[in-house]
């Protein structure tokens, strides 16, 4: 495992200082007898069920990670680290193409860079996050992910019905860094309809999103011109709820600072966010519909 971890973190471009951290945990919980066992059982109930129980694989990470002084990020991270392997084989046996195991895979990285950035520790602090990847529900295909979901509303648009017993693809956007344009957008939207036919036969699919992204308020601060703009207004946004708490700012500036004045103001979709906040505006979440 030590040897197939180096070259994953090598491949998937992960930083030095990070990949320093999350082996040397590994070895530390390879020398302890505990630990190991613990790491080893928690690997053995994945690789005999890839829908198994993963509160027990992160129950044993994070005692792993108490046994060894790590911090309990660190080791839910390294854990999907290491069921990766096992994820690979099961692409294999079904078939599945692995320009989308590496697709997903790439999600582990995005998130070690959130938890950096926003708490300064090696390691993830949305693990649960990553099961919907290995336990082959979700998939990164092109610039977005998406997942089959029951739809949760009531809606008809260009002949099409859906309902709460309707089968929709449910779009998630990665941070990847990658310019989150209309051609992008586009172009995964008809990589994942051939991907999910089997399962989705509507024409046109339905796409359904849960984001910040989609708070319809966020129009009005979003320029016209950007990604994100007309990303919201692809979308047929049926609810929006503010987020009065401040739970969603980390999404964009990185910090669980919710003060304002204290947040960093250093891009113009930053600065425009903190005028908006400032004037009693706040951000949320909205679910819409997209027919492709």
């Amino acid at each position: 495992m030590k040897a197939y971890l180096c070259e994953f973190l090598k491949d998937y471009a992960y930083p030095e200082d990070a990949a320093r951290v999350l082996l040397d945990a590994y070895d530390r919980i390879a020398a302890s007898a505990e630990a190991r066992t613990l790491w080893e059982g928690a690997i053995a109930l994945y690789e005999a069920d890839c829908l198994c129980n993963y509160d027990d694989v992160l129950a044993a990470a994070d005692r792993a990670a108490q046994l060894i002084q790590a911090h309990p990020y660190t080791a839910e991270l390294l854990i999907f680290l290491c069921l990766s392997k096992h994820l690979r084989t099961l692409y294999l046996e079904r078939g599945i193409d692995l320009a989308y195991y590496r697709k997903s895979m790439e999600d582990l990285r995005y998130k070690l860079e959130e938890c950096m950035l926003v708490y300064g520790i090696v390691g993830s602090f949305v693990a649960r996050w990553f099961v919907g990847f290995f336990c082959l529900k979700r998939f990164g295909i092109g610039r977005l992910q998406f997942e089959v979901v029951p739809f949760k509303s009531n809606y008809e648009r260009d002949g099409l019905v859906l309902t709460t017993a309707s089968k929709v693809l449910n779009v998630h956007i990665p941070r990847s860094g990658e310019p989150l344009s209309e051609e992008a957008c586009c172009d995964a939207y008809r990589a994942a309809k051939a991907f999910f036919q089997e399962e989705i036969q509507t024409d046109p699919c339905p796409f359904v999103c849960h984001s910040w992204l989609l708070h319809s308020p966020l129009e009005a601060v979003f320029p016209k011109h950007s990604n994100t703009y007309r990303f919201l207004k692809s979308y047929d946004v049926l609810e929006t709820d503010a987020d009065k708490n401040g739970d969603n700012l980390w999404r964009l500036f990185d910090t669980m600072e919710k003060n304002p004045d204290r947040l960093p103001a250093d891009s113009s979709l930053r600065r425009a966010m903190i005028d908006y906040l400032k004037q009693g505006g706040t951000l949320g979440e909205g679910y819409g519909v997209l027919l492709v």
